[in-house]
């Protein structure tokens, strides 16, 4: 316990303050809303674009000239995502550090607006070390879908530094690495909304066998995620056409989903309401069953 002298006070390690770090891959839809959503609480911001071949790159350029001295934006190329995100953590510069992600949109108004948490966060006791597990509202398929869960799902998205934090790669997916010293804190107030499934169909396709790829013990066979959804989608739908395998998975998730649960969940963020009103993707029904969506059918 720092008290005890065993471990340093976190002031030791950084000045107070948030740092918000962001590793990014092809995230054009929502990186914008993102940053300008949770920029106001954060101390500093740090995007490491991890390869993209979308416009993220440009809108991100275009921010730094925005929030001069606030946000900034490396390049990570390499095809590991675990050590993009320990080198984004090493990036950063305050105490507090709120891992946020490309297709995250915080509340900025109303009871759970995200100042809110930022000014919870600063109650909480300085000589301490703390990992703050919380949830987002999730959106899937288009913004007026939602796999229900009973529960929304926590993650350690905000913790106090210290040089011992890193992630590890454990089987499909990388894990902050937490030590002993540090109290873990559940908050379940939901102050922002995660576009999960809110992006081009072909990145929800990949996005469903990324997890696979990366526990791979040996990529060899498919060194780039590119080769083994080629490989895969031949396994799951019996096909080589990537337009095709994108539509199967859509009606494949489509069995899943639910309208938005407003009377649960609240409003959305505000800053989405034009995408509200001229939504740049919709699903398509076939009666009562999800059959596509509408930029599967619009790529021609």
């Amino acid at each position: 316990m720092p008290r005890a002298g065993f471990v340093p006070v976190p002031e030791t390690h950084r000045p107070n303050g948030i740092s918000v770090m962001m590793t990014i891959k092809d995230e054009e839809d929502w990186i914008e809303k993102s940053i300008v959503s949770i920029e106001a609480i954060a101390d500093d911001i740090v995007a490491v674009d991890n390869g993209s071949t979308d416009e993220s790159p440009a809108i991100l350029a275009r921010l730094v000239r925005k929030f001069a001295g606030k946000l900034r934006v490396f390049h990570f190329d390499r095809e590991d995502y675990c050590a993009a995100v320990n080198f984004t953590l090493a990036s950063t510069r305050y105490k507090w550090i709120l891992r946020w992600h490309g297709d995250f949109v915080a509340r900025t108004t109303g009871e759970f607006a995200v100042p809110k948490l930022a000014q919870r966060l600063s109650t909480l006791d300085q000589n301490r070390y703390f990992c703050v597990w919380i949830g987002p509202v999730s959106l899937d398929g288009d913004l007026f879908h939602q796999i229900p869960q009973a529960v929304v799902e926590l993650e350690p998205l905000a913790f106090v530094y210290s040089p011992a934090l890193h992630y590890e790669q454990l089987g499909r997916f990388e894990v902050l690495q937490v030590p002993w010293y540090y109290k873990r804190l559940d908050w379940r107030e939901l102050y922002f909304f995660h576009m999960r499934y809110v992006k081009p169909a072909r990145r929800i396709l990949y996005r469903f066998y990324w997890t696979e790829w990366m526990s791979l013990p040996d990529k060899s066979r498919y060194p780039t995620l590119d080769l083994y959804v080629r490989h895969r989608i031949e396994e799951t739908y019996g096909t080589s056409d990537l337009r095709e395998a994108t539509r199967r998975r859509i009606q494949d998730l489509g069995r899943e989903l639910a309208p938005y649960d407003k009377a649960r969940f609240g409003e959305y963020p505000a800053i989405i309401a034009p995408d509200l009103e001229h939504p740049k993707y919709r699903l398509i029904y076939d009666g009562a069953r999800i059959v596509s969506r509408t930029d599967i059918e619009s790529s021609g």
